[in-house]
């Protein structure tokens, strides 16, 4: 038997409940995943409470990293015994899942299990905000608002690293301490003065703004952009923002979303070793995941909930 972390309604963290399952014999085009590292992401807590709808009773969850036990029919590439992780394939919260083979990628020799969990649909998404949804320029600045929350920090870090100068805000005192290394200027989002700050250190505007806070921030993203500039969409912690696109547009300012895998097509490989190729030379610095077992998986839940983490977490099963 497997244990499962199921939902059979949506709501609070306290919905997911730990359940036995016998996992069948992987079918056609599917393998059989012994998990030894489960990524929980933000996108998580939205399938649990009804934001993504999904059918229930249900599993969330969407990326983890293991050994394959047996592989389906017609499956090519793929042999029992191979480490492999997978990102955006949701039900992945169990220690043994079904999961289509064309999903999967080879796990590098030489990272963990956990450390692949740890960055790789995080990574990805970065990579996304870095090469699709705006294509980077060295000497461009960037203005990231939310550079604590985890994508935030790896964007920073990555677009630094590639020549940009890079602006971070953070919602407290603590959190601008903690980006401090991994932005050319760290600031307080609720500083009334942050748009002033912002145009001191670019007179003109920003290139591009990477927006993970929303209705909170957006006013002064929109005003810190410069003519022609990109706003980036990837997350809206504070709720949904109220875009003046008549105004945007005037500048001939985009604002680009959605998700990140559709930047991914076709390139995915190159993706891949881009961002574990930026983990192992340290772009990202001290990216170390809060380890929950699986079984307290609601546990983590709340933590996100509560704010009472930072960083990175994976459930162990």
């Amino acid at each position: 038997m497997s244990k499962t972390i199921r939902f059979h309604k949506t709501g609070a963290p306290e919905v997911l409940q730990l359940e036995d399952e016998q996992v069948p014999s992987p079918g056609p085009g599917q393998v059989r995943l012994r998990q030894e590292a489960i990524g929980v992401n933000f996108i998580d807590t939205a399938f649990r409470e009804g934001l993504f709808p999904m059918p229930l009773p249900g599993v969330t969850g969407v990326e983890a990293a293991g050994v394959v036990e047996a592989v389906g029919p017609g499956v090519t590439g793929v042999a029992a015994g191979d480490r492999v992780a997978y990102f955006l394939a949701p039900g992945s919260y169990a220690e043994v899942r079904l999961v289509n083979a064309a999903d999967l990628i080879p796990t590098p020799a030489d990272l963990s299990s956990e450390q692949v969990a740890t960055i790789l649909t995080k990574g990805l998404t970065a990579w996304a905000g870095l090469n699709g949804f705006h294509q980077l320029k060295a000497g461009e600045t960037v203005l990231v608002q939310g550079a604590s929350s985890n994508v935030g920090q790896l964007i920073s870090r990555w677009a630094r690293a590639r020549g940009a100068i890079v602006i971070g805000t953070a919602g407290s005192e603590a959190k601008r301490g903690a980006i401090a290394g991994a932005v050319d200027h760290a600031l307080l989002s609720t500083d009334g003065r942050l748009l002033d700050q912002v145009l001191q250190i670019a007179p003109g505007g920003v290139d591009v703004v990477y927006e993970f806070v929303g209705k909170a921030t957006f006013g002064v993203s929109a005003a810190a952009v410069r003519q022609g500039g990109r706003i980036v969409t990837i997350g809206a912690a504070s709720g949904a923002p109220a875009i003046d696109q008549a105004e945007l547009a005037s500048r001939n300012v985009r604002v680009v979303g959605g998700p990140m895998a559709q930047h991914l097509q076709g390139r995915i490989p190159q993706a891949v070793d881009a961002v574990f190729q930026a983990y192992r030379d340290g772009v990202f610095g001290e990216f170390k995941a809060v380890r929950y077992p699986l079984a307290q998986a609601a546990e983590a839940h709340a933590d996100i909930a509560a704010r009472r983490k930072t960083g990175p977490m994976v459930l162990v099963p």
